[in-house]
């Protein structure tokens, strides 16, 4: 069986995603990686083949040719001509959402497709008690009604999702096989620091105006005399000087800032966050899972997140940190000190915050892809 992962996007984790998930495969079916040229820099895995996608996918934006539909459809043709060139029996699609309302309306591919689906939402009413608004409700529920079409064609073999929740929901209607798959195991597990070594807070990623750094700037602006933030990651361009702003805010305010504004080795990444207290994660968008809460579990770093969305509930229901309001800037600031202030917090959550990286996630991705495909263990 040849498999082609296909991931046409950059920046993040995507990097680590593709390569997890081509070691989670190669050791039992032939397995191509088709990804843009710097995703595929990285790769060393002798038993994965490469296929290039050339430059890594635009982000959407006015200018011609970046509006969503010319981006979907320039990916649905990448995704043609890398079966094609590959030969592959399947077509795994590592982040489907940007193509799955116009893929559905395509004829059928000449392999079996596979997808991600990360950004759902029509669940979390029902299983996390979270309101939709009515836009939010509409939206969620064209993705829905684009999930069920595309499950009901001949070449849909799986769906997967982050949000166990959400695989749930799908796997009890008609369809390709829906599967929850957990985050990938950690690439690189930190010496966990005793607390009397760890100081103030971490916060890295991709850094736009999706992280809710404004908001942790209105939290952060005052109260705050001597609180240490390391603040790791690229900064999309158009946000750089939006992100000064914030950061003088809050220098104003008294927070001792180490800003590292580019991507660093994952490992001193690491080690920073296994020095730190507590790890923040996003205060803007409301993503399905997190994999910085995975990171912070495996470095025994409690975590601050946002209070709304799924994340939120598996950080309460786990015991893995607190959430706050990100809108309310006392109930932030006062969530963010409790951890990053207080020497004794840590080891509070440090049994939860293993448990959750070994025994809740461990290796299940890798039993999980496997068994999709129907490889041996």
């Amino acid at each position: 069986m040849r498999i082609c992962l296909f991931d046409w996007n950059v920046g993040g984790h995507h990097n680590y995603y593709t390569r997890a998930t081509a070691d989670a495969l190669a050791p039992r079916a032939e397995v191509v990686m088709a990804a843009s040229d710097p995703v595929l820099a990285g790769f060393s895995n002798p038993e994965v083949k490469l296929h290039s996608l050339g430059d890594p996918r635009p982000r959407p934006g006015p200018e011609p040719g970046l509006d969503k539909a010319t981006l979907a459809r320039r990916e649905l043709a990448l995704m043609r001509e890398a079966i094609a060139a590959t030969e592959a029996d399947h077509l795994f699609n590592l982040l489907i959402d940007p193509v799955l309302r116009w893929m559905v309306r395509e004829p059928p591919f000449d392999a079996k497709i596979s997808g991600i689906v990360f950004f759902a939402t029509a669940h979390l009413p029902r299983a996390y008690g979270l309101p939709l608004t009515p836009r939010e409700r509409a939206s969620a529920l064209f993705k829905e009604w684009n999930i069920r079409r595309w499950r009901r064609r001949p070449d849909a073999h799986a769906v997967f999702s982050l949000d166990p929740e959400a695989a749930r929901l799908w796997s009890g209607k008609r369809g390709a096989q829906a599967r929850w798959i957990p985050e990938p195991p950690l690439e690189v597990t930190p010496t966990p620091r005793p607390a009397s070594e760890r100081r103030g807070c971490v916060l890295f990623g991709y850094l736009d105006e999706r992280k809710g750094i404004d908001r942790l700037a209105d939290a952060l602006s005052r109260g705050c005399e001597g609180l240490e933030l390391t603040m790791i990651g690229e900064v999309a361009p158009e946000y750089r000087p939006e992100l000064e702003r914030h950061l003088a805010r809050m220098e104003a305010g008294g927070v001792v800032l180490d800003t590292r504004l580019e991507r660093i080795p994952y490992a001193e990444t690491m080690t920073a966050m296994a020095a730190s207290r507590c790890a923040l994660l996003s205060f803007g968008w409301k993503p399905t899972m997190s994999r910085v809460m995975l990171e912070a579990s495996g470095a025994r770093t409690p975590v601050v997140a946002s209070g709304e969305g799924p994340v939120a509930k598996m950080v309460e229901r786990h015991g893995l940190g607190v959430a706050a309001d990100p809108t309310d800037p006392v109930a932030l600031r006062e969530a963010i000190l409790s951890l990053a202030a207080d020497e004794g917090a840590q080891p509070r959550y440090e049994e939860n915050l293993r448990a959750y990286v070994e025994d809740v996630v461990g290796l299940r991705s890798v039993s999980t892809l496997r068994e999709a495909f129907e490889l041996e263990p």
